[in-house]
């Protein structure tokens, strides 16, 4: 037997005590921590919001006392010391206890409390079973109208509340509030008060004040239990306030007791236990797919018409911002509780706060869609806060005065949704019956003769009353909603939904609603669970609904349910589900009560407490049951002793219990839960597992295994036998901004560019928004692999030779009439091929098409859209094709490929080519998928297609008509952002020619690239392959410089100097002796000492041998220290406003400054020292270039060009290449100082520039282009 463990589905997850003590003191709220030292006057007692604290957190096995120093003989299953003594319940700020620790009495210390986290500490630390930041939330929760402490002691009162944690999921809490008396005391010189416990009887001596202050008990539970935990916490309460014993010891043993209680499953089984002599009954759901109900669900017709809650509910069903008041917040979370049950099978998953604190009630200025609730004090700031800044209009729900309206945003005049009249007719009859009151009710009944009759007496009434209340709204919901399925189309085995036919059918009033329903996430998951025939509650009162008729629409018996399923299962007909379904609307609730052990019988054997002991009874207690019991019962014994076992740590036959429970009701199997002890068995125990036969290919793998995986959407191919399985885990459940949209394009391997990736993202949503729904995702990426797998298969049939090794198919045509014959068009990378038969030609090249023209092709009987493709090889006549409805998709596809083409030689660009071929297919699957009306696209496919038509737009534009002079001396255009999400700027390039000597790998020229992203990449300057190893630095990387044969040194912006060894293409030595970033590196002739530049004006000499700092020099008032050149001993120096040439000990000897025309100083981008001794300078503002003489520092000439501002500039040959701001390459001849002539380069600033010997000069660009231009010298 294993060691025991949490209780799967306990009762209790976490009980926790909010509020202050003789522990924590009194702290102000809202008080800076430097202001709680020396305030003048005594702030008012009775008057102060003060700070709550969490006293207790207290779970399985965990109790924790974050502010007490308490120590107390706890029980054996609990671990008081597992647990460091911080929690996070608050920023709390400190309190002090003016009594030193040796004289305090009993020898207690009280600690000083500051910021505290739950930190596991020791080897066996227990985790709670709640995440902090829930815990952390709740001290404003529990005390959502601030903590005071009062005069005179208030009354107790309980309020409720959902709790989400990081993940989104829910856990429900009670918070039963009370109060004790304290003697308070203000610290001396501070605003803070030290208390002490006192009897109601104690007065308190002078110099104190009698105060009764809050302590908040609150239960969580993962299900809504809310009134069951109200009974819970009031049997708490009575004993803390009877017992003598220490608030820790009282509320660590009940937190012991109640985290042995289990959850029943749902069906028709209660628990019920002893606690205190009280008798508390866990009811349990109805049915698996609803929610559990503990409470009555007829509290919003005590506050609203039946005309408002429609209109609630109508809220609901469109998803608005909605916010509740209330006096008393136990009303806020009850009444959104109930309104949320009217509406299933709907489920909410917006955001859900139903209880806002004064301090959170901000909240309701966010964004998005969400259900809130807070004190009706805020309303007019509610009211006011829409009117004031930019958010939506808001339906504020008032539970006080019954009213429900809109809020208006003065940017939106938007109105209450109406709920559709035929069905708000049907069911105000269906309420017409109800009473609403319960004195109403009895009043023709005779009084009840004990307590328990009276409280059974109410308690039927509220079963009766709220099942009738389900029951009418759920054939409300089934009458707007039961003939959506009418209008589910079947497409390639995927079901679409005709939004336009099923809005068409609704009555003209009732269209408003139904569109926004429509577009609601709820709808989306409730019309999923249509499609795939879910058997519930919903399904079997439609059909209960339909087989007796509207106006006789009844909850269905049990009989009934079993005749209509032995009539779905007779022969011929589809098995739908094995077993009885339960409706889940029972009046009378649970038939059966399960009765736990008492705690002090069961889990007292030993001397301490221990869990084992009181499972093994309630083990026992239901084995014995489950061998007379009825087999209506079988299956929800066998889920509590499997659940008790796993606990106990018997997780072996917990195994088989759940094994056996598949055979009996698969509905209540836990799988989430099984997977987990599956996982956690030894290989000893797994063997085992497999021999029984309870493991591999039984219901337990089933449900454990392979309802793991997610959703399988699955295309069958029948020629080939290929599968296409799309993995739902990769596809979005809710509509997703750019960014998902990018994250999720790129998992799926549809596209990387960020900019190809905001083009789809424009087209799917016709730049409409800025949100795009998972049903046009979905769609979309079927289109996308749907053709892929059309693609591939094609590809297959062709013959061997037919396609080359660069080449793939794109798009293949519906069977077609054209000049060739009757057959199938087939676009490739390169070509236009034609297949009939097993017979493939070759209609055209894609370089070699003149022209596209769209015609008509008329005969006698027809008329056809057809395209018409001219060729400019020499005698090859114009190719017709007659493609009816997919002319306009294959001129389009076509068209933009055959730009791309042109553009890529035009640019010398190969990747060009592989970019339209992508634009082609994603272009293709956009049009597909704008077939159905589901897609966001679906009114406009022609120009969201457009938008993809990304090298068409180009061509027409004329931004890739590159001049002749540009032509002639490009080689090649290189991408180093390929493959990237986003393109980076090339900050520098370098170019070392390898050693030929070695007569290996290692000789081969290399082109090094410095990035914007921090990265070197390095290319092979033979193949332009880039290297799959890169250097990564912590920001850009702005010069790069070779030293030696074995060595590149790379500066960045992260102030370090990277030494990257030639051959291994890895950095593992820095230099990190510069503070501000490296911006320039250069070295000396012999090669000897290398110079290093920082923007500070920090220059640092290194020892190219030995990397070790030889010197330094500092140039005074210098910031912007931009590049150097070395000229003998001396220094150039770039400051951006001038050059400076300076000596080895920084002195400056002389400065040069450019002017422009009115002699106003320019800033200097750029500079060099040409060969013939003269030095050429580039404004970075201006198109201006000024040209020194090294010697005399004469000005010799200013040069003035048509640019907004220069950035790089090289030398070859005799020219001057200078690149601009503007991306273009200006040349200039060093001798006559003319320019020569200018080249289109870049789409963006050029930002680097480097030459290979005499031959090529490579220029890169930012970000914007981001790539390498090779020019032939």
């Amino acid at each position: 037997m294993g060691t025991s463990g949490k209780l799967h589905n306990s009762l209790m997850e976490i009980l926790v005590v909010v509020g202050m003590d003789q522990h924590t003191g009194l702290v102000p709220d809202n008080l800076p921590v430097q202001s709680s030292e020396k305030l003048p006057g005594t702030l008012p007692l009775f008057t102060t919001a003060f700070e709550p604290q969490v006293l207790a957190a207290c779970a399985h096995e965990v109790a924790n006392f974050p502010n007490s120093s308490s120590i107390f003989d706890s029980m054996a299953s609990y671990s008081t010391s597992t647990w460091s003594s911080t929690i996070p319940p608050s920023p709390a700020r400190g309190v002090s206890s003016s009594i030193p620790p040796s004289s305090a009495k009993g020898g207690k210390t009280r600690r000083s409390q500051s910021l505290r986290r739950l930190t596991p500490t020791g080897k066996h630390s227990v985790a709670l079973p709640v995440g902090s930041d829930v815990i952390s939330s709740l001290p404003p929760l529990c005390l959502p109208g601030n903590a005071y402490v009062y005069k005179d002691r208030p009354k107790d009162h309980v309020h409720y509340l959902v709790l989400t944690d990081i993940s989104g999921a829910h856990s429900y809490a009670t918070v039963y509030t009370f109060y004790r008396k304290f003697l308070a005391s203000q610290v001396r010189g501070k605003s803070e008060y030290t208390i002490r416990a006192v009897p109601l009887s104690d007065e308190g001596e002078e110099g104190t004040r009698a105060c009764f202050v809050p302590l908040c008990c609150c239960m969580v539970s993962r299900a809504p239990y809310f009134f069951t935990m109200r009974d819970c916490l009031t049997c708490l309460v009575q004993q803390l306030h009877k017992d003598v014993r220490t608030m820790e010891m009282v509320v660590a043993e009940f937190s012991s007791n109640l985290a042995l209680v289990p959850c029943p499953p749902p069906g028709q089984l209660a628990i019920s236990f002893q606690l205190n002599r009280f008798l508390v009954t866990v009811p349990p759901a109805m049915d698996p797919d609803r929610r559990v109900l503990d409470m009555p669900l007829h509290f919003p017709f005590l506050s609203f018409s039946t005309d408002a809650i429609l209109t609630l509910v109508a809220c609901i069903l469109t998803e608005q911002r909605i916010v509740f008041l209330a006096s008393d917040y136990a009303l806020l979370t009850i009444v959104m509780e109930s309104l949320l049950t009217y509406v299933q099978p709907f489920v909410w998953h917006n955001v859900y706060v139903p209880v806002l604190s004064n301090s959170m009630v901000d909240l309701v200025e966010a964004p998005g869609v969400f259900m809130m609730g807070c004190h009706v004090s805020h309303r007019e700031k509610i009211i006011k806060l829409t009117e004031t800044i930019w958010v939506p209009g808001i339906v504020v729900a008032d539970i006080q005065s019954g009213e429900v309206f809109m809020a208006d945003s003065i940017f939106d005049n938007s109105e209450l949704p109406r709920f559709p009249r035929a069905a708000a007719e049907f069911f105000k009859e269906k309420c017409s019956s109800m009473k609403f009151q319960y004195d109403f009710s009895y009043l023709h009944s005779p009084t009840p003769t004990s307590v328990d009759e009276a409280r059974k007496h109410r308690e039927t009434w509220q079963q009766e009353l709220s099942r009738d209340i389900q029951v009418a709204f759920l054939q409300t919901m089934v009458k707007l909603f039961r003939d959506v399925k009418e209008y589910v189309s079947t497409v390639n085995h995927r079901r679409y939904l005709n939004k336009d036919k099923f809005l068409a059918a609704q009555e003209d009033l009732d269209q408003p609603f139904f569109r926004e329903v429509c577009q609601s996430h709820m709808f989306k998951r409730f019309l999923q669970d249509r499609m795939d025939q879910k058997r519930d509650y919903y399904s079997i009162m439609e059909e209960t609904m339909q087989w007796q008729g509207e106006d006789k629409a009844e909850i269905p018996d049990n009989k009934l349910i079993r005749r209509r399923k032995i009539s779905a299962n007779s022969p011929g007909q589809k098995n739908r589900r094995s077993g009885v379904v339960n409706f889940g609307l029972e009046a009378n609730g649970p038939t059966c009560t399960f009765q736990l052990p008492t705690f002090t019988q069961a889990h007292r054997k030993a001397e301490k407490a221990n869990p084992v002991h009181f499972y093994e009874s309630c083990i026992q207690k239901l084995t014995n049951y489950l061998e007379n019991c009825e087999p209506s019962m079988r299956a929800p014994y066998l889920y509590l002793r499997g659940m008790l076992y796993a606990a106990e740590g018997s997780s072996m036959i917990a195994l088989e219990d759940f094994h056996n429970l598949c055979s009996v009701d698969v509905k209540l199997f836990p799988a989430e839960h099984v997977q987990g002890i599956i996982n956690s068995l030894s290989d000893l125990e797994r063997t085992q597992l497999e021999q029984k036969g309870l493991y591999k290919g039984g219901p337990m793998e089933r449900k454990t295994m392979l309802g793991k995986l997610r959703r399988m959407s699955t295309e069958i191919d029948r020629g080939q036998g290929l599968i296409i399985a799309l993995d739902f885990d990769q596809l979005p459940q809710r509509d997703v901004d750019l960014h998902e949209f990018s994250k999720h394009i790129r998992l799926l391997d549809i596209a990387v560019d960020s900019e190809v990736i905001e083009r789809l993202f424009q087209s799917l949503t016709l730049e409409d928004t800025n949100y795009l729904d998972p049903d046009t995702f979905s769609i979309f990426y079927d289109c996308w692999k749907e053709t892929e797998l059309d693609n591939n298969r094609v590809a297959c049939q062709l013959p061997e030779d037919c396609l080359t090794r660069e080449e793939g198919v794109l798009k293949v045509s519906k069977l077609i009439r054209c000049d060739l014959g009757t057959g199938r068009l087939i676009l490739t990378h390169k070509r236009l091929l034609f297949r009939t038969g097993d017979r493939t030609e070759e209609v055209v090249r894609i370089r070699d098409i003149q022209n596209l023209e769209k015609f008509q092709h008329n005969t006698v009987l027809t008329s056809a859209d057809a395209l018409k493709i001219y060729s400019k090889v020499d005698g090859q006549s114009p190719f017709s094709a007659i493609l009816k409805e997919e002319r306009n998709q294959w001129f389009m596809l076509v068209q933009e490929l055959w730009c791309g083409r042109n553009i890529a030689e035009g640019t010398k660009d190969s990747q060009v080519v592989h970019q339209a071929a992508q634009n082609v297919l994603l272009i293709n699957a956009v049009v597909l998928s704008g077939e159905y009306d589901e897609c966001a696209h679906y009114d406009g496919v022609e120009q969201a297609a457009e938008n993809l038509c990304y090298f068409t737009k180009r061509r027409k534009e004329g931004k890739d008509n590159l001049p002749e002079a540009t032509t002639e001396v490009l080689i090649q255009r290189v991408n180093p952002s390929l493959g990237e999400s986003v393109r980076n700027t090339v900050e520098a390039l370098l170019y070392t020619s390898g050693d030929n000597s070695k007569g290996d790998n290692r000789s081969s020229p290399l082109l090094w690239c410095a990035m914007g992203s921090g990265q070197v990449k390095v290319y092979d300057a033979s193949t332009w392959i880039c290297d799959q190893q890169f250097i990564q630095a912590n920001n850009r990387v702005c010069c790069l410089l070779a030293v030696g044969t074995d060595q590149v040194w790379a500066g960045s912006f992260d102030t370090t100097i990277y030494v990257i060894d030639i051959h291994t293409h890895t950095a593992n030595k820095q230099l990190l002796d510069h503070v501000d970033m490296v911006s320039d590196l250069t070295i000396s002739q012999d090669g000897s000492t290398v110079y290093s530049a920082s923007l500070n004006g920090q220059i640092i000499l290194w020892s190219a041998a030995t990397l070790q700092k030889q010197g330094q020099i500092w140039l005074k008032n210098v910031h912007r220290l931009v590049s150097i050149k070395l000229v003998g001993e001396n220094l150039w120096c770039c400051m951006k406003k001038s050059l400076m040439l300076v000596n080895r000990e920084g002195e400056t000897l002389h400065t040069l400054e450019m002017k422009d025309e009115g002699n106003s100083p320019l800033q200097i981008e750029c500079f060099l020292l040409s060969q013939d001794g003269m030095i050429w300078a580039a404004s970075g503002n201006s198109g201006r270039l000024a040209v020194w003489d090294s010697h005399s520092y004469s000005l010799v000439k200013n040069i003035n060009v048509s640019c907004r501002g220069f950035s790089k500039m090289v030398q070859t040959h005799g020219k001057i290449w200078v690149g601009g701001k503007c991306g273009n390459i200006h040349i200039f001849n060093q001798g006559t100082y003319g320019e020569e002539k200018e080249l289109v380069a870049h789409e963006d600033a050029i930002r680097s520039m480097c030459a290979a010997f005499d031959r090529y000069i490579m220029t890169g660009s930012g970000s914007k282009d981001g790539k390498i231009a090779i020019w032939r010298v």
